[in-house]
């Protein structure tokens, strides 16, 4: 049997690192987002008879030792085509669904069939026949069918080669970042405990960064500005990536760092987020917190998770993330120790803002709708798992669970990231934010604590039970 690498590395690198936003004559205070720690690890081979997704993102970069770069992101430039091409659709052609139904273990079953006959799996079954969300999660007893469901549209490819919806702009999920998640609470393993990245910088690389400002004490008025960059990112040097709970040579792994790495930028004003809104270089104040990092990291926000009596069926609702803030301090040697509260005031209008926009920058990013996909594939998998819907239905995931037929892993792996360096004057101060963070914990979602329950919700999984005339081969329906 043919392995098959679903994976084409969709985002070839990223950048996460320091900004320098103004020169101080005297002291500094810095800015970071670290980000959840989490458990788990999936591994596997690739193989040959590869079914690729994307070949990367315009201006992203891996290198051979795992370092990776972003030299420039313009995200209108994508949204202007695909705005494009929906104008140019057929009048009356449909691109979206309100309410898409997604049988895994149909889905399974095909994608076993076409590696078993040696086929290309086909765009349809990718990108998951368009789903941008999971609203509900089934198990349908009389079918046994595993449902997933939740908006769909047609499935557009940017410029910058993402797949996204062409009505919205939203991401699609993708069959490579289901798989994963899937394998990361498989029927009969333990559940991951939690999901995520981390991006740091190294303790070395504070102090020699400490050190090297301290020798422009007094002499603002006489620093160059690019000088000062170049100096301040090779004092850096690179910063470490962890990923926790999935492999982190796929592409799940990769939507995490990228997600932490953009969110960055836009807070310390390096990238334009499409919409208004106030970045977090623009809220600081020269001197507040000095010596004070600003942790940023993404973790989850539905408004409401619940169940059936039987649970039996998942309904999720809400933006499904949210951007939190908390206040670390850095010594002189570069030790980091955590501080009390959600960060400076300038931190906490950031991350409040992000979060409230965070539905219309998913929407201009593509990146942070990807993210949420994430932690809707992750709750789902948790919950199918948590509630024995694998012993209930019969199916073991098949083909999903063995990465040396279905391969959902490429090379190289991502390890460090080259530091980014801004500067801009601001009454005389410098401030550095660095580093990154998701957390996603899953399991935690779906506790007894955190679910409520609610009858309606069996009327939903009655609507969208598997129908009988689904002809041979068919996955999804409307």
């Amino acid at each position: 049997m043919h392995s098959m690498n679903l994976l084409r590395s969709l985002t070839r690198g990223f950048v996460a690192g320091a900004a320098v936003l103004a020169f101080a004559s005297q002291g500094f205070s810095q800015g970071n987002n670290n980000g959840g720690n989490n458990g788990g690890n999936n591994g596997g081979n690739n193989g040959g008879n590869n079914v690729n997704i994307n070949s990367g993102v315009a201006g992203i970069d891996i290198d051979a030792q795992g370092v990776l770069r972003v030299s420039e992101i313009d995200a209108s430039v994508a949204m202007q085509q695909r705005l494009a091409t929906l104008q140019s659709e057929r009048s009356g052609e449909s691109v979206f669904s309100p309410m898409r139904k997604i049988s895994l273990n149909r889905l399974e079953k095909y994608v076993a069939q076409c590696v078993e006959q040696d086929q290309q799996v086909d765009d349809e079954a990718l990108g998951l026949a368009g789903l941008t969300r999971v609203e509900y999660v089934f198990f349908l007893p009389d079918s046994n069918d595993i449902v997933v469901a939740g908006p769909a549209e047609k499935i557009h490819v940017t410029s910058d080669n993402r797949w996204v919806g062409l009505k919205s702009g939203k991401s699609v999920l993708r069959l490579t970042d289901l798989v994963v998640a899937l394998r990361a609470f498989a029927p009969g393993h333990d559940a991951t405990t939690s999901i995520g990245c981390s991006i740091d910088p190294t303790q070395e690389g504070i102090k020699r960064m400490n050190q090297y400002h301290s020798q422009f004490q007094g002499q603002a008025d006489r620093v160059n500005v690019q000088q000062l960059m170049m100096g301040m990112k090779q004092a850096l040097g690179y910063q470490t990536v962890s990923i926790r709970g999935v492999p982190r040579d796929t592409h799940f792994a990769q939507i995490l760092v990228e997600a932490d790495y953009r969110m960055k930028l836009i807070g310390i004003g390096l990238e334009n987020p499409m919409i208004p809104m106030t970045p977090w270089i623009a809220r600081t104040q020269p001197g507040a917190n000095a010596n004070a990092l600003q942790r940023w990291y993404f973790e989850a926000d539905y408004s409401s998770v619940a169940t059936n009596e039987e649970k039996t069926a998942l309904r999720l609702q809400g933006r499904g993330v949210k951007l939190t803030g908390e206040k670390e301090f850095v010594a002189k040697n570069g030790k980091r120790s955590r501080g009390a509260g959600a960060g400076d005031a300038a931190s906490r209008g950031f991350t409040q803002e992000f979060t409230e926009k965070f539905e219309a920058l998913g929407e201009a990013i593509p990146v942070f709708s990807e993210l949420r996909s994430l932690f809707d594939m992750s709750i789902a998998a948790a919950f199918i798992q948590e509630n024995e819907f694998y012993e209930k239905s019969g199916w073991n995931l098949g083909i999903f669970a063995d990465e040396s037929k279905l391969s959902v892993s490429s090379n190289p792996t991502i390890t460090q990231v080259e530091s980014a360096v801004n500067a801009v004057w601001k009454d005389g101060q410098l401030v550095t934010p660095i580093g990154g963070g998701v957390h996603i914990a899953a399991r935690k979602l779906i506790s007894d604590e955190n679910v409520s329950v609610d009858p309606e919700i069996d009327y939903a999984k009655e609507k969208l039970a598997t129908p009988s005339d689904l002809r041979d081969g068919q996955w999804w329906w409307d």
